[in-house]
């Protein structure tokens, strides 16, 4: 008998896999020695559910994974957690060969945050990037991965043309990509690297001609809920996303380590970029907090920026684009080492410098060059910390007698109607990123993150915050709906 019961657990045992694949509920899974995977080739239609079975491969592509907008292919974790770790080649996990209408997802385990676990450390020849979406492909979705210690950027979007690309290229647009819910730490170039920096196109060898092929435009990029940590050059950027480009409720700090020239910002907007940047916390770099070059309308809102080495926000509009219109609303800046907004180009007009809660600085931290047209109005200087009424030098909330309560103009009519927390706007609002607990209503749990959060917003959205005590340790303080986050220990690779 005991013999027999051995033998039934060795048959499970190789048959957990399967098993497995099946409690995911499965149409197809990509075992562990599946490194590259054609979706046409493989059948897989819109709709599909496609496993990826729980251990560590080197590397995975996904080409020609093509869903449908009302069906996308949805590519997920299944038996634990993904562990993708590339040691010598320039990439990890890639989708492209034109894929659409495809979410990559590390939701298959519900106590696993961060299903997938990415890397690829490797610097020569190439420099490895950890998540990449390339090769035309568009309308995709990445969550709930943890992408670590890479030779270059964290995840990159983006697909440099060649020769062969050249008959698609005049109709080929990057659109609707969602990066959320990613924990993004130690890399070698950027944390996030979106859309492409080269404004003069890219240099080809086609058929013995030298041809130039322009970058292409993206439509539609949502970076949101992500931390964002220790990254050698900038945290983020992003550039050519034309419209719908939002980047929301997402922690940046600790950036630009390695010294690189002009790569040590917290978040980059790049050329003909529209962007509307919310509700973020950017802390602790060389360089700005935000830099804002030769984009179009622009909005800055709501955000937290603290201890960059030059400015909290630099903006410069140098010809490449026309005309544009840029808001810095109701945002907090502080611990900068020359201005807290600095704004150059003659192009930038009708513009509003408003609600701003400037500390460090005095009544020229906000300032504009040459012939720009902005307003600057109801905005609060402090000269210190103390002054400002905070809670502390990592915790902006304002206390009962900061001179940023109830300072501010009521912009609720233009969209600005919450506060970092996710607080309805008191009125009269505060200036700065906060509203006071005792004047605002309560915190919509589906918005906010935290200045003093030590974790990466959880996959509830919850604007939760941790405040340290005076032994060191970090209580959570939940929001009045009590919404739970899940704990992301550090580790160090």
């Amino acid at each position: 008998m005991t013999c027999r019961v051995a033998l039934l657990v060795v048959l499970l045992s190789l048959l957990a896999p399967s098993a497995r694949a099946q409690d995911c509920d499965c149409d197809h899974t990509l075992a562990l020695d599946v490194t590259t995977a054609d979706g046409e080739a493989l059948g897989i239609e819109a709709g599909d559910r496609v496993c990826v079975a729980a251990g560590e491969r080197p590397f995975l592509r996904l080409s020609r994974f093509v869903g449908a907008a009302d069906a996308p292919i949805t590519v997920i974790n299944c038996g634990g957690r993904v562990v993708i770790r590339n040691t010598d080649r320039a990439y990890a996990l890639v989708v492209e060969g034109a894929s659409r209408f495809v979410r990559v997802t590390g939701t298959g385990d519900p106590e696993i945050e961060h299903g997938f676990d990415v890397s690829a450390p490797d610097r020569d020849p190439y420099a490895g990037v950890g998540v990449w979406i390339q090769g035309r492909a568009s309308d995709v979705e990445i969550d709930h991965m943890e992408v670590h210690d890479t030779g270059f950027a964290g995840v990159m979007a983006k697909t440099d043309p060649g020769c062969d690309d050249r008959p698609f290229w005049d109709d080929f647009v990057m659109r609707d990509v969602h990066l959320h819910h990613l924990w993004v730490h130690d890399t070698g170039g950027e944390g996030f690297y979106v859309g492409s920096t080269q404004t003069a196109g890219y240099m080809r060898e086609c058929d013995g001609t030298t041809v130039t092929i322009p970058a292409h435009f993206l439509e539609g990029i949502e970076i949101d809920h992500v931390l964002v940590e220790d990254t050698e050059w900038d945290g983020a950027q992003v550039g050519f996303a034309r419209s719908g480009c939002s980047v929301h409720d997402s922690v940046i700090r600790r950036v630009g380590s390695a010294g690189e020239m002009y790569q040590q910002q917290g978040l980059q907007l790049g050329a003909y970029s529209t962007c509307d940047v919310r509700r973020n916390v950017l802390s602790d770099g060389p360089a700005q907090g935000i830099i804002v070059l030769d984009t179009g309308d622009t909005t800055i809102a709501d955000n937290v920026i603290a201890r960059f080495g030059e400015n909290g926000v630099y903006v410069n509009l140098r010809g490449l684009v026309e005309r544009a219109s840029h808001r810095f609303v109701h945002n907090t800046i502080s611990g900068f080492g020359e201005d807290a907004i600095q704004v150059f180009g003659a192009g930038i007009q009708d513009s509003v410098a408003w609600n701003n809660f400037v500390i460090g600085g005095d009544a020229s931290a906000i300032a504009a060059g040459g012939d720009v047209g902005i307003e600057i109005d109801h905005n609060v200087v402090a000269s210190s910390i103390a002054e400002a009424g905070v809670i502390g030098q990592d915790d902006f909330h304002l206390g009962a007698d900061s001179p940023a309560r109830g300072a501010g103009r009521d912009l609720r009519e233009m969209g600005f109607a919450i506060d970092l927390d996710g607080r309805a706007r008191a009125m009269p609002p505060s200036a700065g990123a906060y509203e006071h607990s005792e004047d605002a209503a309560e915190i919509d749990a589906g918005v906010g993150s935290d200045a003093s959060t030590t974790e990466a917003p959880s996959s509830s959205g919850c604007g939760c915050r941790v405040t340290r005590r005076a032994d060191g340790s970090a209580p959570l303080a939940l929001a009045s709906l009590a919404i739970t986050t899940i704990a992301l220990r550090r580790r160090r690779r």
